[in-house]
């Protein structure tokens, strides 16, 4: 009786094994696993591109860090998130995922987008976002909405009428910059969300509750005919 139980312990530590073997091969072994989508996968300069992680998964826990390295240098947190690519050559990017679950484990995966250079610009404007863009006003948002304000500056070698110029959120909400707002050459402006009397630099967007998110959004600056002209996207720590 005795040898027969023996032998029985041996098929089934045998059986483990063979289990353990399987799960290995099959990508079972508690790592995350690390997936995401790009949108569009290509396109001309400037272009926004989404990156979504929301597929990647863990089999016996739970990711709680998603790295992203966008192939030009720069880098980013969170789940989802998006990305300016200025080229004035074509370019291939490597864009780069890591994965961290509850265990601290880790899993990458890596895609590649193209970018076309832009067609020749007609003009030597350039206006894009700058420091301060203060989306978290002190104490609440909704009741200190003038607290809550983003900044552009004239960078460029020419004066701009930013006139039907525009600045959107993730969510959709638009700004639109009246008619005969000029911008010199490095001048700045500051656009708080609650309301009050344009002056000068000073510029209200008159909206009924906070713009933007304290965790993490995007600003998209175009011109009248809707041409992207710089994006600010922002994950808070």
């Amino acid at each position: 009786m005795a040898s027969r139980l023996c032998i029985r312990c041996v098929v089934l530590l045998g059986a483990l094994a063979a289990l353990s073997l399987l799960a290995g091969c099959f990508g079972l072994s508690g790592l995350p696993i690390a997936v995401f989508t790009v949108d569009p996968p290509t396109g001309q300069s400037p272009l926004i591109v989404h990156f979504d992680a929301s597929d990647s998964s863990d089999p016996d826990g739970a990711i709680v860090r998603y790295d992203w390295e966008f192939g030009d240098g720069s880098t980013r947190g969170g789940r989802s998130t998006a990305h300016l690519y200025k080229v004035d050559v074509e370019t291939v990017f490597a864009v780069r995922l890591t994965v961290s679950d509850d265990e601290g484990n880790q899993a990458s995966t890596t895609r590649t987008l193209t970018v076309y250079p832009p067609p020749p610009p007609a003009s030597s404007e350039q206006v894009e976002f700058v420091w301060p863009f203060h989306f978290d006003a002190d104490g609440d948002d909704a009741v200190n909405l003038n607290d809550e304000y983003f900044t552009l500056e004239n960078t460029g070698d020419a004066s701009v009428d930013l006139g039907g110029w525009t600045v959107s959120n993730e969510r959709g909400l638009v700004y639109q910059f009246p008619a005969g707002t000029v911008l010199a050459v490095g001048a700045v402006v500051f656009v708080h969300s609650g309301a009050g009397v344009d002056a000068g630099d000073i510029l209200y967007w008159d909206a009924p509750e906070p713009v933007w998110h304290n965790d993490s959004d995007i600003a998209v600056l175009r011109d009248p005919t809707g041409l992207i002209v710089d994006l600010y996207a922002y994950t808070s720590c």
